[in-house]
């Protein structure tokens, strides 16, 4: 039993030295980068949209979706630790991210709805029919498909299930590259 609490204590030290250190997110309007994680107006810990960020994965209810978002059709990246706020200790959000690849985490202690939007309020970043993230929606519009199907309501809308694809486009339209889940998500 004192091995394995030493252990947990050691694996607990080095995710925070992981996350901890982390940079916020501070993206520049007009960047093509939208930096690591929530931003300020983002998740920071504290419950966002009754979705609670706790010290571990949840994994009662544990799928993925994919996020692609194009602009002139030309992906753009989504940020890596979404949900993983950089403070002490460090937490997790049910809907978060590890890297770039646009794959959501949904991990949760109850199976219910998440929802897209849910997902870019604990990034603190807009989703309307105006700005997706730091991206202005320009004159010649906004298109969204989910799995492969035109999307007309509104995108906060959008249900985050097992293996969800959601592309959202601004500007040009263009296919979107081809995205493979992982062998086990």
């Amino acid at each position: 039993m004192f091995g394995g609490l030493i252990a947990l204590f050691v694996a607990s030290i080095v995710a925070i030295s992981a996350l901890g250190s982390r940079p916020v997110a501070t993206p520049t309007p007009g960047s093509t980068d939208p930096g690591v994680g929530d931003t300020a107006s983002g998740g920071q810990g504290q419950p966002v949209d009754g979705i609670s960020c706790d010290a571990g994965e949840q994994l009662v209810y544990h799928v993925h979706a994919h996020l692609y978002i194009l602009v002139d059709g030309k992906p753009q990246k989504v940020s890596e630790q979404i949900g993983i706020p950089a403070k002490f200790p460090p937490c997790f959000y049910w809907l978060h991210t590890h890297d770039t690849s646009g794959i959501i985490h949904i991990e949760s202690p109850t199976q219910r709805t998440y929802t897209l939007g849910q997902f870019f309020d604990i990034w603190g970043m807009p989703l309307n029919r105006t700005d997706v993230a730091i991206y202005p929606v320009p004159s010649d519009g906004l298109t969204v498909f989910v799995d492969g199907q035109q999307f007309t309501d509104d995108p906060r809308n959008i249900e985050l299930k097992a293996h969800t694809q959601v592309v959202i486009e601004l500007g040009q339209a263009g296919p979107p590259p081809p995205f493979q889940f992982p062998a086990g998500l």
